[in-house]
């Protein structure tokens, strides 16, 4: 704890405005009562975004053989009441939720689309936009490519010693698998997807090559589409990455 304090201090003395806190929730033998306290403590520092994220259990990790070894039990009704705790918690302390994690503060007039504090590389992510792949495992996405770099560092830097790039794999996407992963990444923010801003990404229509899609969400009271966009309700971000299976368009 100690050294999450005086990090943050640093990097204020260091002059930085803008600063995130990442937050985990429903971990095993945490209460609401140690949820709530951890909220309270990490907003009393100050910071300008929240990013919080509940624990997943991935396989060959130490937490993933203790769940299969029965030595704790997920409580998913209690993760849902701690996600919803925190979205009351982040608005009561003027922080506005932008993504399904992802929570800032805003200057001035408040926004209907991003507060100003919001994380603008991920936005890019979550909007379709291109980013490089940089470092070992790093994922990228440029001109309908996907691109994953070699995992080992050692096997990483031999690669680029002898002047090539270091790619596990290089995947080109059609245009509709394409959209289709735009159209699930960015139903994880608040705004959702603008029609007008979707088919400007992607060149497909919303309205016509998902209709079923959306239509499905809706009758889940997990959606709600618009004259001029369609997004999650409060209770269809908790299933966003459901709602994003629905989405996502496979290659021919």
């Amino acid at each position: 704890r100690e050294m999450v304090f005086k990090s943050f201090d640093r990097l204020r003395a260091a002059g930085l405005d803008n600063i995130n806190l990442d937050l985990m929730f429903a971990i095993p033998g945490q209460t609401m009562d140690i949820w709530k306290a951890t909220m309270a403590e990490t907003i009393a520092m100050g910071s300008e975004h929240l990013s919080c994220y509940e624990v997943i259990y991935e396989e060959d990790t130490p937490l993933y053989e203790q769940l299969q070894a029965g030595e704790f039990d997920v409580d998913e009704s209690l993760a849902c009441a701690m996600y919803d705790e925190l979205i009351d918690t982040a608005a009561a302390a003027s922080f506005a939720q932008y993504e399904v994690a992802n929570f800032a503060r805003h200057d001035g007039e408040p926004s209907a689309e991003l507060p100003s504090r919001a994380c603008q590389h991920n936005v890019n992510y979550w909007r379709g936009g291109a980013c490089q792949a940089l470092g070992p495992s790093a994922s990228g996405y440029v001109d309908g490519r996907r691109i994953r770099n070699i995992a080992n560092t050692e096997r990483y830097c031999e690669q680029l010693a002898l002047g090539q790039r270091a790619h596990e794999s290089v995947e080109q996407l059609s245009p509709l698998a394409s959209a289709g992963e735009t159209a699930a990444f960015g139903l994880r923010m608040n705004a959702g997807w603008p029609f007008k801003l979707f088919e400007q990404a992607t060149g497909h229509d919303l309205r016509a090559g998902w209709v079923a899609d959306m239509q499905r969400a809706v009758e889940s009271d997990w959606g709600v589409r618009s004259d001029d966009r369609f997004h999650l309700t409060r209770q269809g971000m908790r299933f966003a990455d459901t709602v994003a299976e629905w989405f996502i368009r496979p290659e021919p």
